[in-house]
């Protein structure tokens, strides 16, 4: 066929799996393009909290923390349970087996990653193999200024400082601990740093930034606003793409395949109301703007089979009178708040996983109107914690005067503001204060993980969770199930095939990340669980690229190596 450039291996979307399998493919000495439809590079990853979760990594031994391929997978398969072949065994296999050799690759290649001690895995201590010190990995912080003329094309969240991922917990306390405040300080620190010339960033920006600057060095091209319009196909199997480029129509050939890390549907409202779970829309997702869904749906014209499309990274968000789309998951796990339905009553740890907190207000909506539900505070809560990532203190009036948080003297005010019964939210505040005061949580166990007691105020009691809603003045805000992206998608195998319905694989046709139904299923098991999974199967994907391309004389293959590891497991 007839193609205006040719590469080996062509990698559509800039996350950190595009940058991963980039690099494999240009250390074997074959030639890997990386496009992207937006005019920057990063995707979710750029816009993310910027934490990878990879069980038994080298950082985490580093930190002294004992891990092994047994024990993550007992946890997994306790998270994930059963939910088909999205989550196969072979796929469990594949990501824990190769994920600590993704990791192992990238820091010899120079990306520095930091342990993210203490940031627990979220069901430590209600699910069998939890480890409290964490399994996660962040970007250490960053110069941007190291990218030079790419410093702009960079990809940022706006209004995070520079801090690693692990800090936000002392930060929500505002400075109340000796931890917190000596975590203020060193951001503090950071951002004097850039007032007098750098540009330090930390969370996603890091860990992409650092990924794109050891691209850059390794001569990976990237084409930005290049998005593709078609995937080109012979004899059923993808050999290239369609892409527009400066005004023109280009066909990249890519003769040993395609790998799609698009990201997912958060932003096509059409596709939302198809597959989602209602009410949705477009107004709660934090996704990067490129979540469209466009290649997802050129991918199911060629026959690939999807999966789990019901289903988002949820994060409880509310959204401000100026359109601010705030993250509450720090918020709510703090004393003096529950998390109540319509009718005024609880239903979910309002600690434990933002993933699991999301699945429950959509269960809970199917019995009882919880599509928002409401957060409820005293005065303490406000006074002494960040909101969203903002300042505590008294709300600001436009808050006020537009309902998005209320704010009364009594609670029976504050319900019939929400219209929520009056009677039902006394008994259940009255019942959740009892638990404070003992510090046990009989209904849903609040404060019993090391990540609850993370994101808690040690300050505030017998349990940091929980804290006695008794202080006026009250306030309500509402809180929507959004999301961080999509989370279902393709259906692919342990090599990050996309498979049809009848199991067969679309040859030359690979994908990874929010495009694909997650091995992780309806599970977050830790946080970065998504990217941990996205980076481990885009670098399966090039490898199994490049070994399908090469003779089985020249050395070990990543199929041999996943299935003689599975074997001896």
């Amino acid at each position: 066929m007839k193609f205006d450039h040719q590469y080996d291996f062509v990698i559509v979307g800039s996350g950190a799996a595009s940058m991963c399998a980039a690099l494999v493919v240009q250390q074997q000495g074959k030639r890997a393009l990386v496009v992207e439809k937006t005019d920057q590079v990063g995707g979710s990853t750029a816009m993310s909290g910027g934490v990878v979760w990879i069980p038994d990594n080298p950082a985490m031994k580093r930190a002294g923390v004992a891990d092994s391929y047994e024990k993550a997978r007992e946890y997994l398969d306790a998270c994930v349970g059963d939910v088909g072949p999205a989550s196969s065994p072979q796929r469990r296999h594949a990501f824990l087996s190769q994920g600590p050799r993704a990791i192992e690759f990238l820091e010899r290649l120079g990306m520095e990653f930091v342990h993210a001690e203490g940031y627990s895995d979220y069901h430590e201590g209600t699910r069998p193999g939890g480890i409290a010190r964490s399994r996660s990995l962040v970007g250490r912080i960053y110069d941007a200024r190291r990218l030079g003329a790419w410093r702009s094309r960079l990809r940022r969240y706006p209004g995070i400082p520079p801090m690693e991922m692990h800090e936000s917990g002392p930060l929500g306390l505002n400075g109340r601990t000796w931890e917190s405040a000596r975590t203020f300080a060193r951001v503090a620190l950071r951002l004097l740093r850039n007032k007098l010339g750098a540009d330090l960033v930390g969370t996603g920006a890091a860990l992409q930034g650092r990924l794109l600057e050891i691209a850059l060095r390794h001569e990976v091209p990237i084409w930005l606003d290049a998005p593709v319009q078609r995937l080109i196909t012979d004899d059923d199997r993808v050999v290239g793409v369609e892409l527009h480029k400066d005004g023109k129509t280009l066909r990249v050939g890519a003769a040993d395949g395609v790998l799609l890390n698009v990201g997912g549907f958060s932003h096509n409202r059409q596709m939302r109301e198809q597959y989602q779970q209602q009410p949705t829309g477009t107004d709660w997702t934090h996704a990067n703007p490129g979540d469209t869904g466009e290649l997802l749906q050129a991918a199911i014209g060629l026959g690939a089979d999807v999966a789990l499309m019901e289903q988002s990274w949820w994060v409880s968000t509310s959204v401000t009178p100026d359109g601010q789309r705030l993250i509450h998951p720090f918020d709510m796990s703090k004393p003096y708040c529950i998390l109540v339905d319509s009718g005024g009553s609880r239903y979910v740890n309002e600690s434990t996983s933002y993933m699991e907190v999301g699945i429950r207000m959509y269960a809970r909506d199917r019995i009882v109107p919880a599509v928002p539900s409401w957060l409820i505070m005293d005065s303490r809560h406000r006074k002494r914690y960040r909101w969203g990532g903002l300042p505590g203190g008294e709300p600001p009036r436009a808050w006020l005067d537009s309902g998005y948080m209320i704010r009364a003297d009594s609670l029976d005010a504050l319900a019939e503001s929400c219209a929520i019964p009056a009677a039902t939210l006394r008994a259940t505040v009255a019942r959740f204060n009892d638990f404070a005061r003992s510090g046990v949580d009989a209904d849903f166990q609040r404060g019993m993980s090391a990540y609850d007691r993370w994101q808690g105020d040690p300050a505030a009691g017998p349990n940091p969770n929980l804290g006695s809603i008794e202080k006026p003045p009250f306030y309500a805000c509402r809180l929507y199930p959004g999301d961080v992206g999509t989370c279902g998608g393709m259906l692919t195998d342990e090599y990050a095939r996309v498979l049809r319905q009848n199991g067969s694989t679309i040859a030359g046709l690979y994908a990874t990340g929010n495009c694909t139904a997650s091995v992780l299923g309806r599970a977050y098991p830790g946080a970065g669980a998504s990217i941990g999974a996205s980076l481990t199967f885009g670098y399966i994907a090039a490898r199994h690229a490049i070994d399908a391309s090469t003779p089985a004389s020249a050395g070990p293959h990543v199929s041999k190596s996943i299935h003689e590891s599975c074997h001896a497991s």
